[in-house]
């Protein structure tokens, strides 16, 4: 194995072990409505690491968490949001020629969207509320709120990381490694 692929599988290690951690102690705001900062290390393996190691750290972070706190029974469709909590901003600094910035509002953005707004909303609600005849968009409005609160918590966190420029000079090794393989 050489050694940039050895660093990458550190890394995705370190921050899987911090997404399964992040994971254990989300803040409860009410019913199944969680303060989670997992977006953090997801986003973090897929801006630095790549598609795959973003899409790991998402799922066993999600997997290792549930293990070790579960919180109710697996629902592999939030495992699959915390997949694409990975994959996503991986995908974006690759396709779009964008300032960072811009780049990651549009992650945020599209995360907010698809995975926690979207995956999840959709799975709590087929596990807790539609028995109880409420309507997915019903419920999608209850828990908007609370995930305006952690889109903005999360984005503000995610954009002093990328700010602060510490996350590029400790991983600036294997990013210069990547852009000089063939």
């Amino acid at each position: 194995m050489n050694r940039n692929r050895t660093l990458t599988l550190t890394y995705t290690a370190v921050l899987t072990a911090i997404c399964a951690v992040t994971n254990v102690f989300s803040v409860q705001l009410s019913g199944s409505n969680y303060l989670s900062f997992t977006y953090i290390p997801c986003f973090i393996a897929g801006i630095y690491l790549g598609v795959f190691p973003g899409m790991t750290v998402g799922l066993l972070g999600d997997i290792i968490g549930q293990l070790i706190h579960p919180m109710g029974e697996y629902n592999p469709l939030i495992g699959l949001s915390c997949v694409l909590l990975g994959a996503i901003p991986a995908i974006v600094y690759k396709v779009f020629n964008f300032n960072k910035t811009l780049k990651l509002l549009l992650s945020i953005f599209l995360c907010a969207v698809i995975c926690t707004s979207g995956l999840n909303t959709f799975a709590l609600w087929v596990m807790y509320s539609s028995q109880s005849g409420k309507t997915f968009w019903v419920y999608l409005g209850a828990r908007l709120p609370f995930q305006l609160v952690m889109f903005a918590v999360n984005g503000v966190l995610l954009f002093a990381v990328q700010k602060s420029a510490v996350i590029d000079k400790l991983l600036e090794k294997t990013m210069t490694k990547k852009s000089e393989q063939p």
